[in-house]
């Protein structure tokens, strides 16, 4: 029953605050203005509903409560615009006294739900301290079946694949169920359930795909998915980000735009466009004749999906059209035409040059682009009005926030945003990096054989680390005629980037002969940027047609006298062996952008394999030039499976006695084997103490185990923390050489003997057998996962401003409007709800009453749910993609909507009628939980 309540989390300084500030005297029933006081006759009936109702006994005053009873009374008014009742059972009324709840203990402490007579689910009160938390969860309970919640990416994907070619889904992440965004989100979802499919999550794995670091996201966010015009299920649904204020005003308006059409044709769907000045939408005039008709379709095929919720596209035949009608007095000779009216004008702004579809398309996005320009210099000069300091007439006892910044705490924690701070002087080299736009992509990419192409935001921190590193790549290439790098803006050309579907930043893409070949997937560097398209255009792989060849490939020459790219290499010999060399060219067209493929397939190798290990043919041999002590692995492995080979080729890459680096740390643990450290210097004992390291790795005699070097010189290092943590000493001296077993968390030190390789090696065996003395045993302490660097008592800050109120309200009486301010910030009101337009809050007239918009959320939402029988449902219609079809009008034909179709899950049970005892309680037989899965 409280499993909901685990997900439902709450900040709880908000809820003292409510405690606190409430007045000191007692409370009674009587104050309950909204929440229905219900008798115990009336209880059976009251919870006998159809709709969800919300019971709370109320035994004894409690201060610690009072807080939650104003708030329950209020929200009671709230949600009984959407039919459902909050009540209040008064259990100190001695006619009460045998009602279930009022006899059992602890029942003061939780808000009762139910439907149909059973009992659903008990709400914590702690969870429920005010308004939009208690509309929030209340309104999740009774659309569950409606907007459930996804709390993993398999689920979330399930969901879109169920809807596709039916349905668009209205998706949204909260940080926490019981928030104003939730409440807002799931008003919107009660008015438009019956067109869009809604579901939520709590989880930032579930929005893996739609936003490039999961992780990162803390905001409440919401995506729409427009599926129902997918027509296979392999296809992906194309995602529309919401990016404007995060109000019930804004976000209702939203919804309205996503349900008008995306497209109008006059006279086609009629005589005058849907798109009212109140949905606030950009429009597009598309001006055609019958025979440039298929002009302006084209366009909006192309980009009104994309634009849908931004800009309504009305298409006119000038032909048919009454163009008295259309509102625009200045209509264009020559067709097809496009103009475009913002929102902010009256009437539209017409392209003067020719027509062609990438002009139109420029045209309007340059429109768009001067909107949104001058949209942010008036949010900047509205924001720097608003935040101009206010003599408010407080005195000197109030406590300066400058007194509660603490320089360690406000010190940059992010490495990558502190490098890119830090090197911002310095001006980066892109000057032959070609910046590519909607016009340009698409020949670039089909006009060359290989190109490599950027995608990232300018204000993102780890695409402005690695845009330096690839200008000095496109540098390399000064001198040739060959300029594969290029970039695209993707804050600037979001087409571009929606329709190669980049839902990460950054991301390079290497394209070749107008296709995608692949995401580079190697170190976001310049020398890997430019060994990836060197070895691109090597051919895969180099032929080595004699000895001499096939001698300079393994220095490291190629048979036309450039040297060999990367620092490894792989080199094979055949003799007849078809089907062994196509599995080894399948490996070579996979791997050819990481390494250079060498091949002999007539078995003019076999001399040279010798030297190799090899004792016949084929062989194939991994070159490492990097490697001192391996600088060879040769394949052992069945020579037709493409696979193996690949995952030789992978497990070889590290080095048999690595350098312990932050970087190659990972891919080692990961083999789940006791590491070998030698903690070393730059000195010539630390080199010395090396050479029986290196000769037990060449004999391969512990292939169970990790040996690796941790450079431990400097006093502050890395590899001196870890050498001491291990000696448990801050005196170790260097060299030293430990066995880590760190799954166990067991670690061997080699103490007091000589670094010879029969006494190592006798060391190893002992620990591996278990007869070392435990002297040298350390044990690692058991780790816990804590905030890298101090943080803010924010509960400290909070009793500090509650004991300064209260000082005041001692001292003279305070404006609200301040309290306000002060406890929310300013442009919120005193629920915390964001004010919209700062500048005209003293005219009431003009200022956004949220309770007008839920009225019409609730007449929208009625218009659909209520004036309909479920006799009269048809299956949902696929919108056509011709201009001429009619769109669907839902709020005049509630009969072409379709039911909500998801289920409670398997095994659950249906909602059934009980009939509730003379006491008001409900039977046992009753209580099956009728609770998504999820919760």
């Amino acid at each position: 029953m409280r499993t909901l309540v685990k997900i439902l989390i709450a900040h709880l300084s908000i809820f003292v605050f409510l405690l606190c500030d409430t007045d000191a005297a007692g409370f009674t029933v009587d104050q309950f203005k909204h929440a229905k006081l219900v008798e115990k006759d009336d209880l059976p009936g009251f919870k006998q509903s159809e709709t969800i109702r919300v019971l709370y006994y109320f035994h004894v005053d409690n201060p610690r409560h009072r807080g939650f009873y104003f708030e329950y009374d209020k929200s009671a008014e709230y949600l009984g615009l959407y039919n459902i009742k909050l009540g209040v059972v008064n259990c100190q009324d001695p006619s009460n006294s045998d009602v279930d709840k009022c006899m059992q203990d602890g029942t003061a402490g939780f808000v009762y739900t139910y439907n149909h007579g059973n009992e659903l689910l008990a709400l914590e009160i702690e969870t429920m301290f005010d308004v939009n938390s208690i509309m929030s969860n209340i309104l999740q309970l009774a659309l569950l079946r409606d907007v459930p919640i996804l709390q993993t990416e398999t689920e979330r994907e399930n969901f879109v694949n169920k809807h596709k070619g039916t349905n668009d889904i209205i998706f949204s992440f909260q940080k926490a169920i019981g928030t104003y965004e939730h409440r807002i989100f799931m008003e919107v979802a009660y008015a438009f359930h019956h067109k869009f499919k809604f579901a939520i999550s709590t989880s930032t794995t579930a929005v893996t795909g739609l936003v490039s670091s999961p992780e990162t996201v803390e905001d409440a966010k919401v995506w729409f998915l427009m599926c129902s015009q997918v027509s296979h299920k392999g296809d992906d649904c194309f995602v529309k980000m919401y990016d404007e204020k995060m109000d019930l005003s804004t976000l209702a308006t939203f919804m309205r735009r996503l349900d008008s059409p995306p497209n109008f044709d006059i006279p086609g769907n009629g005589t005058t466009h849907p798109y009212t000045s109140d949905l606030d939408l950009h429009l597009v005039f598309l001006f055609y004749r019958e025979p440039t008709k298929e002009n302006v379709q084209e366009m909006v095929r192309l980009i009104g999906r994309q634009f849908h919720g931004t800009a309504g596209f009305v298409t006119v035949d000038l032909e048919n059209a009454k163009l008295g009608t259309i509102g625009i007095e200045e209509i264009p000779d020559s067709t097809p035409a496009i103009g475009v009216q913002l929102k902010s004008e009256v009437k539209p702004v017409f392209m003067t040059e020719a027509w062609s579809l990438d002009g139109a398309i420029e045209f309007f996005a340059n429109k768009l682009q001067e909107f949104d320009v001058a949209f942010r210099d008036d949010e900047k000069q509205s924001s720097s009005e608003i935040s101009r300091p206010v003599d408010d007439g407080q005195d000197d006892e109030n406590p300066s926030e400058k007194d509660r910044y603490d320089e360690d705490i406000e010190t940059e924690d992010d490495q990558v945003a502190e490098a890119i701070q830090r090197a911002r002087k310095i001006k980066m080299d892109l000057a032959l990096v070609k910046k590519l736009t909607d016009k340009t992509f698409t020949t670039t990419v089909k006009e060359n054989d290989i190109v490599f192409t950027l995608f990232y935001l300018p204000f993102d921190q780890r695409s402005l680390a690695f845009l330096r590193a690839y200008g000095e790549a496109a540098r390399k290439f000064e001198k040739q005629t060959d300029r594969p790098y290029t970039l695209v803006n993707c804050h600037d050309w979001t087409d571009v980037c929606g329709e190669e579907k980049i839902t990460q930043y950054p991301i390079l893409r290497i394209y070749r002969q107008g296709r995608l070949l692949k995401d580079y997937d190697g170190l976001l560097s310049t020398e890997g940027v430019v060994d990836s398209y060197k070895l691109l255009k090597q051919e895969k792989p180099v032929y080595l047609p004699d000895i001499e060849d096939i001698e300079k490939f393994s220095s490291g020459v190629l048979p036309d006298g450039s040297n060999v790219t990367g620092s490894v290499s792989m080199m094979a010999f055949y003799s007849d062996q078809q089907k062994e060399v196509q599995t080894y060219r399948e490996v070579a067209e996979k791997l050819g952008d990481k390494f250079m493929f060498g091949m002999n397939s007539e078995g003019k190798g076999k001399d040279v394999a010798k030297k190799y290990d090899c004792v016949d043919l084929p062989c194939v041999i991994l070159l490492k030039s990097y490697d001192l002590v391996q600088p060879f692995i040769t394949y052992k492995g069945d020579f037709s499976s493409a696979e193996e080979l690949t995952k030789f080729i992978e497990n070889s890459l590290i080095p048999s006695l690595a350098e312990l680096t932050p970087s190659i740390f990972p891919r080692l643990y990961k083999q789940n084997r006791p590491f070998v450290i030698s903690f070393i210097d730059d000195t010539d004992t630390s080199k010395e103490m090396l050479e029986p390291i290196q000769s037990l790795v060449k004999g391969g005699s512990f292939p169970d185990l990790i040996f690796c070097s941790l450079q431990s010189g400097e006093i502050n290092s890395f590899g001196r923390q870890i050498l001491q943590t291990y000696h448990n000493s801050t005196s170790s001296s260097l060299p030293a050489l430990s066995y880590a077993h760190l799954k166990e968390g067991k670690v061997y030190n080699y103490l007091d003997k000589a670094f010879t390789k029969d006494q190592i090696e006798a060391w190893l065996r002992e620990i591996q057998t278990q007869v070392i003395d435990n002297k040298t045993l350390f044990l690692l302490k058991q780790g816990t996962f804590k905030p890298r660097i101090k943080g803010y008592h924010f509960l400290d800050f909070i009793k500090e401003d509650e004991e300064l109120k209260n000082k005041r309200k001692r001292g003279k009486k305070v404006d609200p409007d301040v309290v306000t301010a002060n406890i929310h910030g300013i442009g919120f009101d005193s629920e915390g709800n964001e004010v919209v337009n700062m500048g005209n809050v003293v005219k009431k007239e003009e200022t956004v009453d949220d309770s007008e918009i839920r009225r019409e959320l609730i007449d929208l939402q009625k218009s659909r749910l209520y004036h309909h029988s479920e006799s009269k449902h048809k299956p949902p219609q696929k919108k056509p993609d011709n201009l001429s079809s009619p769109p669907v009008d839902v709020s005049s034909d509630p009969s072409n909507v379709s039911p909500p179709s998801e289920t409670l899950g398997s095994g659950e049970p249906a909602p059934h009628s009980t009939t509730p005892t003379s006491d008001g309680s409900t039977p046992s037989s009753s209580k099956e939980k009728i609770i998504h899965e999820d919760l």
